[in-house]
């Protein structure tokens, strides 16, 4: 699946810590986003609902280079593979101004069932666009 954008913002002073750089707890903030707007074009429109949502199983972070106050980000997401119940995505944050890529994020998630507090198997028709989406790269 082809890079989409999915996130777009600045450093703000008050996400900088004592070593003058964005902290850790904003860069995981910055994918949330990216990650709302990537279910969104990967068609998981209900998710949110009163019965349905989406956790995180695993996540994986590397920081690549510092950003500080006022550096211009954007996010770049893509799918890396689905199965039955889980998938994977890749986010991956760039300085907009230097195109330099500073952190990335391989993150597991799953559909799950805020009721019965379960994961949920990915829907038939969800699971054949995203494979579709897959094949389309190779």
């Amino acid at each position: 699946m082809q890079k989409i954008l999915t996130y777009k913002g600045a450093v703000m002073t008050w996400e900088c810590d004592s070593n003058r750089h964005m902290n850790v707890m904003y860069y995981i903030n910055k994918f949330e986003h990216a990650g709302r707007s990537f279910s969104m074009e990967l068609g998981f429109a209900d998710v949110g609902s009163e019965s349905v949502g989406m956790v995180v199983l695993e996540q994986h972070i590397k920081y690549l280079k510092e950003v500080f106050e006022d550096d211009l980000l954007y996010i770049e997401s893509s799918l890396l593979s689905v199965g039955n119940k889980a998938f994977t995505v890749l986010h991956q944050m760039f300085n907009a101004k230097t195109k330099a890529l500073v952190c990335e994020m391989k993150i597991v998630l799953v559909l799950f069932d805020k009721i019965n507090r379960t994961a949920l198997p990915m829907p038939v028709a969800n699971r054949r666009r995203l494979q579709a989406a897959l094949e389309e790269e190779e």
